[in-house]
């Protein structure tokens, strides 16, 4: 097949994935007054700034992000949040911690090892241990069918696996995780970014979850506006980072 036709092809298969006039998503602003969208460094520079020169503690952050996924899912009553032991899962571990309160049916699944958490991830799974120990659980090859189970009966996943910070391929478990999310959960709600997805350049690093829905925090990101189509609806909501 010569060259150009073959480049047709791809041209059509890409078109028929995301056509820009056709693919429309709901952009919400909650007390963020900038439509401004920032990369992954710069996300990175907020986080620190609020942190070492306004003296904000890095978990006090992670409540509020918490808590602003919270009202945006909180009328499911059945969720799946997969987590991994970064600063991503600890949300989706203190967004756990507020559905158990109000009494949803939750089932949290680590990717990952637990004791290389980081600081507040620990903390947060320190609290679920003691609130909810039943709903944790670790993620293997050999109970993989216990996520999948959960993904098919959730009303809605929450995707807290990997965040703005990742740069490389997705490999490994993560990558099957992912896969198995978009295949068999019905809706999918990213904290701060759909995991796998590149939060300069927009591309999957491999392999990206499909969003449903994202609730990103103190700014839009770069990878969001770039390929909508990963993001789906989008929350870009307040969270204490000054300006």
């Amino acid at each position: 097949m010569p060259p150009d036709v073959v480049l047709e092809e791809i041209e059509h298969e890409l078109e028929s994935f995301y056509d820009p006039d056709e693919f429309h998503r709901e952009v919400v602003y909650y007390d963020v007054h900038s439509p401004e969208s920032v990369s992954r460094e710069e996300a990175r520079e907020a986080d620190k700034r609020a942190m070492e020169t306004f003296g904000i503690p890095s978990i006090l952050l992670m409540e509020n992000a918490a808590i602003a996924v919270l009202r945006e899912i909180k009328d499911y009553a059945v969720f799946a949040i997969v987590c991994s032991p970064g600063s991503n899962g600890g949300d989706g571990l203190a967004l756990a911690r507020h559905l158990c309160i109000l009494g949803k049916d939750v089932r949290v699944f680590i990717v990952g090892d637990p004791n290389k958490g980081s600081p507040d991830f620990k903390t947060n799974l320190k609290v679920m241990s003691k609130l909810a120990p039943e709903v944790l659980h670790t993620v293997s090859d050999e109970n993989f069918e216990d996520l999948e189970s959960a993904l098919r009966g959730c009303e809605t996943c929450i995707d807290a696996l990997l965040g703005t910070g990742l740069n490389r391929p997705v490999e490994g478990i993560y990558r099957r995780v992912i896969e198995a999310m978009n295949d068999l959960a019905m809706h999918i709600t990213s904290v701060d970014i759909p995991s796998g997805l590149d939060c300069d350049t927009g591309e999957p690093l491999g392999v990206c979850v499909r969003a449903t829905k994202t609730v990103t925090f103190h700014r839009m990101k770069k990878g969001l506006d770039i390929s909508p189509q990963w993001g789906g609806d989008v929350a870009v909501t307040y969270i204490g980072i000054p300006n």
